[in-house]
């Protein structure tokens, strides 16, 4: 006995150390599998700052600054709608493709320091390269927690110019935070602003998603006098916004003052119910009040078919060519 009690001891410790092998091989091979299946996922998205010319007809031009995916021909104002779902983590690399500097700040929140795009990554020295030389390029990296309606413009004042007069040039856009397992519905958004100061002839002073049309809906129906409907039609997308629908078809709205100036929001014949202000309730007088840089997100149904106005209802703005149009079609033929 007292001979075989080493081997015996032996082949236990051999015993516990394979077990503890293979038990150890199957923890690391877990946690491996773990950390494959919890990978963050990266939503990622190209942006390049270029000078598009807004045509709105008659020489009257306005030589926008504004931001475009990589892929597009052109820019637009407002620049792309960037999406992005709880979780995920948003990046974007933005390339300075005009002769000033410029750079992306957003209104996300629990971001770096080095993603901020202001004038503190100079100060600090933290993320300089985040206010973009002429030429350069950089990669902002944001994790956003909430959903909701957001923004990003630019932070600069390169020039000799103010902060704002690069936004209003045109360089702003939305940022749509979703969150997990969202049922999908319909977005669309609109920018509500004063015009830029690089422009000829004579441009309209406040504009939607870079648009206007001065005198507003009196200087339509003369249009419609003048030329008929064909004349009315050449307007639209030129210098009136237009934004299509069907009856019934809920429309998530989301609505921007990225202006300096206070405006209000008025859709004729739909109820303006408010996601995000006033959480599920609707607008009293359907009208939403709009601070410069306050944002609102609207449950918008139509019930019956036609050309509907919206339009900032500090209605001298409206008149000044704050107005566009929504060309609600019926609703399809049921089965």
């Amino acid at each position: 006995m007292m001979r075989r009690l080493p081997e015996t001891g032996l082949v236990v410790v051999l015993s516990l150390m394979l077990a503890a092998g293979i038990a150890g091989a199957a923890i690391a091979l877990g946690l491996a599998g773990l950390e494959g299946a919890s990978a963050q996922p990266v939503r990622e998205y190209t942006l390049d700052i270029v000078p598009t010319d807004i045509d709105y007809g008659g020489g009257n031009v306005w030589h926008a600054w504004t931001y475009k995916l990589a892929d597009q021909p052109r820019g637009s104002v407002p620049g792309p709608t960037l999406t992005v779902t709880v979780g995920e983590k948003l990046r974007v690399r933005v390339r300075n493709r005009h002769n000033l500097v410029h750079s992306f700040h957003t209104h996300l929140t629990h971001y770096a320091l080095e993603s901020d795009g202001s004038q503190l990554n100079v100060i600090t020295g933290q993320g300089a390269g985040a206010m973009i030389p002429p030429g350069g390029e950089y990669v902002y990296e944001f994790e956003p927690t909430e959903p909701g309606i957001y923004y990003y413009h630019c932070h600069s004042a390169d020039g000799g110019l103010t902060i704002s007069q690069h936004i209003r040039q045109g360089l702003y856009g939305a940022i749509i935070v979703r969150a997990k397992d969202e049922p999908p519905m319909r977005d669309e958004v609109i920018f509500m602003s004063e015009v830029g100061h690089e422009t000829e002839g004579q441009v309209p002073p406040f504009i939607m998603n870079g648009l206007g049309l001065p005198g507003g809906e009196h200087r339509l129906e003369e249009v419609f006098h003048q030329q008929g409907m064909a004349g009315v039609e050449a307007q639209l997308g030129k210098t009136v916004p237009v934004l299509r629908a069907r009856v019934g078809e809920p429309i998530r709205l989301h609505v921007i003052n990225i202006g300096d100036v206070i405006h209000s929001f008025h859709i004729h014949h739909a109820s303006h119910v408010s996601e995000g202000v006033l959480q599920g309730r609707p607008w009293p007088a359907n009208v939403v009040p709009l601070v410069p840089g306050a944002a609102d997100t609207l449950r918008v149904v139509f019930t019956e078919p036609g050309l509907w106005l919206f339009h900032c209802h500090v209605v001298s703005h409206a008149d000044a060519g704050m107005i566009g149009l929504f060309m609600v079609e019926p609703a399809p033929p049921t089965r």
